[in-house]
């Protein structure tokens, strides 16, 4: 790791802890078209973006029309019931100290970008993030398209931005921009999901703190 002046925050699984609420939104959907539900461990073992593909393997719909159906059938889910989840364990008093640190921090989600202006505000994370980034949609295909544009707002070289996420995608997106990369096990890809990744894993976000000061 090369000197750190600030982290990019992926969102779901990496700084709120919504794997769980995510399965359980899914497996309702599942529930609904006489499908299997499937299990926390299957979810963290496969879940991938394009969101798409992971609907294919387990059965849901693809086609354009169904599959806005279905999305529109978990954003409202989630909009609903966000509010019984916390942040992760850690993610609050890292984000407080690296801006004590004077660390520049910021949000890239693959999440609809007026729906995470609230949920970093009503988390209580608004006065530490300098840029949020989202999507204008609501079919989960990445952020890898938002990525640059991310980039070019917080004004820093890539060399010294780290992005902390918790998925395969997040590696990919780091890959593309050319910055650091810290992946979280906690989230939503497993240990075991990540295993073919080449950045460093953690199973605790307080290690972002000692990649900065190292």
């Amino acid at each position: 790791m090369r000197r750190i002046d600030h982290v990019i925050w992926d969102w779901n699984g990496t700084l709120v802890d919504d794997a769980l609420l995510c399965v359980n939104i899914v497996n309702g959907i599942l529930s609904e078209v006489n499908l299997s539900n499937v299990s926390f461990d299957f979810y963290r073992d496969n879940f991938s973006f394009p969101v798409r593909s992971y609907y294919e393997k387990i059965g849901l719909p693809i086609e354009e029309a169904r599959y806005q159906k279905v999305s529109e059938t978990f954003i409202a889910e989630y909009r609903r019931l966000w509010k019984t989840c916390s942040l992760q364990p850690n993610a609050l008093s890292v984000v407080k100290q690296l801006s004590e640190w004077g660390i520049g921090q910021s949000v890239l989600s693959a999440g609809k970008l007026s729906d995470l202006i609230t949920f970093v505000r009503e988390f209580g994370l608004s006065e530490h993030i300098d840029v949020i980034s989202g999507v204008s949609n609501i079919q989960a295909e990445g952020k890898k398209g938002i990525s640059e544009s991310h980039l070019a707002q917080i004004g820093h070289h890539p060399s010294t931005i780290l992005l902390v996420g918790d998925t395969v995608h997040d590696e990919e997106v780091a890959v593309h921009l050319g910055v650091q990369n810290l992946l979280f096990t906690g989230g939503h890809n497993s240990p075991k999901a990540l295993d073919s990744c080449v950045s460093e894993l953690t199973h605790d976000l307080r290690q972002v703190l000692h990649l900065v000061i190292d």
